[in-house]
């Protein structure tokens, strides 16, 4: 065989390879979501199926043990809270469609100083109209999942389904993928090594830490009897990931509605509520999980929060950041590459 001829064949297997390719990663584009979700699960979870196995002894049962604990402690409060979203969605909906809102306009407009009072009444038929429709968007996005419940019971039995294996051979995946990899074994182990703390500092980190404001701010909402304390809530997670500002995009605009609708008490106790509790998490929780997490940035984690969600939807929330700490290991990897070649 001539090297031309072997050339020539090389050539026409990479060809074909990347065709392959190309067409595997059509098949799986559907399933991308739910496998990186997958992935993200049985990486947390990992320990605890660890703990799990020697006791039990089997692998199948450890991992199906770790599913149905990962079901009790995220998919259970998902779907409760979701419905309880949806209802108070529906409600501020329905007040819209009523010709009502949260607040009534000429409750606000005459609570104000005469000199604003014009202005106001000029601008707040728009800003009333600006909240309908971002609203009424809501509302139908969550209608959509609500309604396509054979979808969502589908794909939350192929998220399990491929957790329930990732966990039970996710040493066998790795050793397969190692072997397949042009990497040394060295830069394996750190690229994997990076990609697990990766996850683990970012759910564990910035993702729990904006979860616990969220839920401490939501119970400040109900016992201060904020409307829709669980939609607000959720808003709270969301701009807890915003950098200096943070969750007060959720309770200063919560403390001015009840100084508005004449809840002064309420109002006060609310400030001291987001002062003490929310900040105990800042004080407390905050330096504890960051310390065992990935360092980024908070500017570049709202970008990787808000790029998440336009790129992968609703569960970019998780995916952004993680892909962007996975590039920022890449990075490192590819440095020590360097360094290595430089000093040979």
């Amino acid at each position: 065989m001539t090297p031309q001829y072997k050339r020539i064949q090389t050539i026409s297997f990479l060809v074909l390879l990347l065709l392959v390719f190309i067409l595997v990663l059509f098949i799986f584009k559907p399933f991308v979501n739910i496998i990186a979700l997958a992935v993200i699960l049985a990486i947390l979870f990992h320990p605890v199926y660890v703990r799990l196995l020697p006791r039990v002894k089997y692998q199948s049962i450890a991992a199906a043990l770790t599913v149905l604990l990962i079901l009790l402690i995220i998919a259970v409060p998902i779907w409760f809270f979701g419905q309880v979203i949806f209802n108070e969605l529906q409600n501020i909906y329905e007040r819209y469609r009523a010709g009502g809102f949260v607040i009534d306009k000429s409750q606000i407009i005459s609570s104000l100083p005469s000199q604003v009072q014009t202005v106001v009444q000029d601008v707040s038929t728009d800003i009333n109209a600006f909240i309908g429709r971002i609203t009424s968007q809501a509302f139908a996005s969550f209608s959509s999942i609500v309604s396509n419940i054979a979808g969502f019971v589908i794909a939350t039995f192929m998220l399990f389904f491929v957790v329930y294996y990732l966990l039970r051979d996710g040493t066998k995946i790795k050793e397969v993928l190692m072997d397949i990899s042009p990497m040394s074994s060295a830069h394996e182990n750190k690229l994997i090594t990076k990609i697990v703390t990766a996850v683990n500092g970012v759910v564990k980190g910035s993702f729990l830490v904006a979860l616990a404001q969220g839920v401490i701010a939501t119970i400040g909402f109900i016992i201060f009897g904020v409307p829709e304390p669980f939609l607000w809530g959720l808003f709270t997670v969301v701009a807890a990931l915003v950098p200096n500002v943070g969750t007060s995009l959720s309770l200063i605009p919560a403390v001015i509605y009840l100084f508005v609708t004449g809840h002064t008490g309420q109002a006060i106790g609310l400030i001291i509520w987001g002062a003490v509790a929310v900040g105990l998490v800042d004080n407390f929780l905050t330096p504890y999980l960051y310390s065992r997490s990935v360092d980024i940035h908070q500017l570049i984690m709202l970008f990787a929060v808000l790029g998440g969600l336009v790129v992968f939807g609703p569960i970019g929330f998780i995916f952004g950041p993680i892909v962007l700490a996975i590039f920022f290991s890449l990075i490192d990897i590819y440095q020590d590459i360097i360094l290595e070649a430089k000093s040979l």
